[in-house]
């Protein structure tokens, strides 16, 4: 049976997202993390995150 192996210590977290707030508003975080910290902390009461691809990152175009 192979093992895995860890390549990389470092958080993986590839998105980046959005909290909305019932009043309309949204704050964008870098983390999964700071998403449920706003989530929880927030004084007018979240709708939803929305999981949001990072500004600036560009796909391969091959070849």
């Amino acid at each position: 049976m192979k093992q895995f192996t860890e390549t990389s210590s470092d958080p993986y977290d590839r998105h980046h997202y959005r909290v909305w707030l019932r009043d309309g508003s949204f704050k964008d975080v870098e983390s999964y993390d700071a998403a449920q910290r706003v989530w929880y902390s927030s004084k007018t009461r979240p709708i939803t995150i929305e999981v949001m691809q990072p500004k600036g990152r560009r796909r391969a175009k091959g070849f």
